[in-house]
């Protein structure tokens, strides 16, 4: 490895036209640093690891933070955004994306906020008020016609889209936004609501679970960030900067990009969750994320997850659901090697680790 450093430094020094003084310098630095990284020999990484990240954690706080001053954007923060990733929960509370655009999009700020307001899902819900009156049948279906120049929509078009998704006889009033229904007598009641239930979730533009957008400007560009995310969707359209756009999504991330971005996300979020409170060594995050994915998949720090793979029935009922374990193991005669430190500590013998990986040998 050390040769490999010192490969990739010759050739940074060549790229930068380092002097052979500066060159050895930058060598004896980085190498320094690369040896006070190693681990000792029988060290408890994982413990250790595990007392880092868990003891900090006690002391966050139960908090979310907001998005460039509105409030309607609420980012994950503390203790709950650091459990929701660690527990790898696949519905999470804050869902958001940071969209980035090419080309024009990126620099004209009115562009921009077209572009995001088209990626908004608008359903009829959104931006009507719907009244019905069962006793004769009817139903109303009045537009804001505030809501609809806010979402960049024509009322026309909107009154017309909805109207095709009708059964009933439908009157249209363009000048006072709105849309009567009668319903015949072959409508019940009941099918009357469903019908209204229906129109009230008709889509009328957008991507899916892009609930909120917001334009924010970052150094010379124009960005979009989103309450929801539908990270697949939005890496299909052609305005997008796909190198850079990313989502809080780790499950999506790992659905569009595999399981290597997945890990490197449940890093950022990890390091940026404790980053803001708490100082935590970024190796106890890396071998916390490659617990969690080393199988090819994203397994979660729970009995569902990384303690169903465990190898030891001890160390499996020593998590949760114990007398469940211990069955299963005595069912299917597993067979209890004691090598892992949970075992040992249970059985009462030294653990494998630091002073226990030691053997003295006497010779009498």
């Amino acid at each position: 490895m050390e040769a490999k450093i010192k490969e990739i430094i010759n050739n940074l020094s060549k790229q930068f036209n380092l002097r052979k003084p500066d060159r050895e310098k930058l060598k004896k630095i980085v190498l320094e640093d690369y040896r006070k990284r190693f681990v000792h020999y029988g060290e408890a990484v994982g413990q250790v690891s595990a007392q880092s990240m868990g003891e900090p954690g006690t002391q966050m706080t139960l908090r979310t933070k907001h998005r460039a001053g509105a409030k309607e954007f609420s980012i994950g923060s503390g203790i709950q955004r650091a459990k929701e990733i660690v527990d790898a929960r696949k519905t999470i509370k804050y869902p958001s994306m940071v969209i980035h655009l090419k080309g024009e999009l990126a620099r004209d700020e009115r562009k921009a906020r077209k572009f995001a307001n088209n990626l908004l899902e608008i359903r009829v819900r959104d931006i009507a008020n719907i009244k019905e009156n069962f006793e004769e049948k009817k139903v109303e279906i009045v537009f804001s016609k505030d809501a609809i120049k806010e979402r960049w929509l024509r009322i026309e078009e909107v009154i017309d889209k909805v109207a095709e998704k009708i059964k009933g006889r439908v009157r249209k009033n363009f000048d006072k936004g709105t849309i009567r229904i009668h319903y015949n007598d072959k409508f019940s009641l009941l099918k009357i609501r469903k019908e209204v239930n229906r129109i009230k979730n008709t889509k009328l533009q957008g991507i899916k679970n892009i609930e909120g957008v917001l334009v924010v400007k970052e150094g010379n560009e124009y960005v979009i960030k989103t309450r929801g995310t539908n990270l697949k969707a939005i890496l299909k359209l052609e305005d997008i900067d796909e190198t850079k756009t990313i989502s809080n999504d780790m499950f999506e991330i790992y659905a569009a990009f595999g399981i290597e971005a997945a890990r490197n996300a449940i890093i950022k979020e990890l390091s940026r969750v404790y980053g803001e409170e708490v100082t935590v060594d970024i190796r106890h995050v890396l071998l916390l994320a490659d617990t969690m994915t080393f199988t090819g998949e994203i397994k979660g720090i729970a009995r569902t997850g990384i303690n169903k793979l465990k190898h030891s029935p001890l160390a499996r009922a020593a998590f949760e659901e114990t007398i469940k374990h211990l069955m299963e193991a005595a069912f299917l005669n597993e067979e209890e090697r004691i090598r892992g430190v949970v075992a040992n500590i249970i059985v009462g013998q030294p653990i494998k680790i630091g002073t226990g990986r030691i053997k003295l040998m006497m010779k009498g």
